[in-house]
């Protein structure tokens, strides 16, 4: 009897130390509550780009991937994405290849009714010729787009510049940046068939709002 006793003593403290250790929940969030809770005043709103309103996916698979090299090796070296060849080929060529992100633009158009100011905040090098801007509005009807390159640097000081108040993206590191510059920071989740995994472990634990069904 003592022994079944003590096992229900463990039992109930393993269970109660499971339940004060785990994970809080996702807060999802739909396209009408984000509009609902906004102000009735225009705000800044700030975008990042790859997998957040652009699946750019092809681009990147083949600057990573390709055997177009001497000897069949990486035409941008070992090291693709620190490569100024390869931005340059990402932001002049690849982009015609990125395809326009239905949650990614819900959003954006979501904001354009309202009157808002977009900006759009990417951590991709810059490049001589670039025709992001082009691409956005064709893809989302946006006069003149608005983008900032922060080359592989944190966005915080960029978001905090351009005074935006709620800002989406899909990584960690998005999440970070935002909500140390004091925007609202709102994930964006990625499609299933991007080719990148980085910074991505932490799908809504930083404390985010997640957008309900965004992966497409």
């Amino acid at each position: 009897m003592i022994i079944h006793l003590r096992t229900a003593c463990v039992l109930v403290l393993l269970t109660a130390a499971s339940a004060c250790t785990s994970a809080p929940s996702v807060r999802y969030v739909t396209l009408a509550e984000i509009q609902a809770s906004l102000p009735a005043t225009p705000v800044v709103a700030g975008f990042d780009i790859d997998d957040t309103v652009l699946f750019s996916s092809p681009g990147f698979n083949y600057g990573l991937n390709n055997q177009d090299g001497p000897g069949g090796t990486n035409k941008y070296g070992e090291s693709p994405l620190k490569s100024p060849v390869f931005w340059n080929d990402m932001n002049s060529w690849f982009d015609n290849f990125s395809l326009p992100k239905a949650s990614g633009n819900a959003l954006i158009q979501m904001h354009l009714k309202r009157g808002d100011r977009i900006v759009f905040i990417t951590a991709r090098d810059s490049s001589k010729v670039s025709i992001v801007p082009k691409i956005l509005k064709q893809s989302f009807s946006i006069p003149k787009p608005e983008v900032l390159f922060t080359c592989d640097k944190p966005k915080r000081s960029a978001i905090v510049s351009k005074g935006v108040t709620i800002y989406y993206g899909d990584a960690d590191s998005d999440m970070l940046a935002a909500d140390s510059a004091k925007a609202r920071p709102i994930r964006v989740l990625r499609s299933p068939f991007s080719t990148n995994r980085t910074s991505y472990a932490k799908v809504g634990l930083l404390g985010e709002e997640v957008l309900k069904d965004s992966e497409n």
